[in-house]
């Protein structure tokens, strides 16, 4: 079994204006991990990230992280975002220093490191992530696809144990895309748990081990991208569409062209089962 990294137990969050965003929220997150969260908007993918990270603070009910209730104190958010790094939807709600380099040295001036340090950081994770070329530049001098890569950075180089990146190829072009996948596939493989949210079925079916789907503040389903894009039900319920492969794959079984205990998450997979 693997080892619970953090624990949602019983999580209640509202809004100063009433707005009942997370109720009764109840979540295991493992080690080495990839979750991907699903659910309309509004659902309360985001409030929930950001009540992992210590930014809100539930209203009822309590998180662990490494089995130690999180601690609130000023000290205890700074360890505890050290460990848990979110990647907002937007990069440029993240970034606020002038220059690619300043960003991502920020956190690392915070915990008084030194300079020779710190440096050394910065260009390793520059290098893992292929931002080296422009570590100089003006933030907003960059694309889209630019900035989101730096503000993973912002993260990653802090060493955390879990990453939590919101809709992470929103507003990417194809080719920036696939560097981002590239980029959390790494990561996942080197030993960090990753959580996204992410309205991409086809991207949640191939890439993760386990799909939640929260639906109206509740978690209505935590089980296996096979099960949740099996049942119809669920997906009409959570407005959610199956995985194109997944259709693809169903249609063949169902004229007996394809095993039935097969399912493929890529199209490589399927010309493969297909000889």
């Amino acid at each position: 079994m693997k080892e619970v990294l953090m624990e949602v137990k019983d999580l209640s969050y509202q809004y100063a204006d009433q707005t009942l965003a997370l109720d009764h929220i109840n979540l295991k997150i493992h080690r080495h991990e990839r979750l991907a969260i699903m659910g309309s908007n509004g659902s309360g993918k985001s409030t929930l990230f950001l009540n992992l990270n210590g930014v809100y603070r539930p209203t009822k009910g309590e998180i662990l992280f490494h089995n130690q209730p999180v601690d609130y104190s000023r000290k205890g958010l700074l360890e505890l975002r050290r460990k848990v790094g979110i990647v907002f939807q937007e990069p440029d709600n993240q970034l606020f220093c002038s220059s690619v380099a300043g960003e991502i040295s920020f956190g690392l001036y915070n915990l008084g490191l030194d300079d020779s340090i710190i440096k050394e950081k910065v260009y390793d994770v520059c290098d893992r992530l292929s931002i080296t070329p422009f570590i100089h530049k003006p933030t907003h001098f960059l694309s889209g696809g630019q900035k989101k890569r730096v503000s993973i950075a912002d993260i990653l180089v802090m060493e955390p144990d879990l990453l939590i990146l919101d809709e992470p190829f929103s507003a990417l072009d194809p080719k920036h895309a696939q560097m981002i996948h590239e980029i959390l596939n790494r990561l996942a493989d080197s030993g960090i748990t990753v959580v996204i949210a992410t309205h991409n079925a086809d991207y949640a079916y191939r890439w993760a081990e386990r799909i939640v789907i929260l639906n109206d503040s509740h978690i209505l389903a935590d089980d296996t991208p096979d099960n949740i894009f099996y049942n119809q039900e669920l997906l009409q319920t959570s407005n959610l569409e199956q995985p194109l492969i997944f259709q693809v794959t169903a249609t063949l079984k169902k004229k007996n062209i394809l095993n039935a205990n097969a399912f493929p998450k890529t199209p490589q997979e399927l010309e493969k089962l297909l000889g």
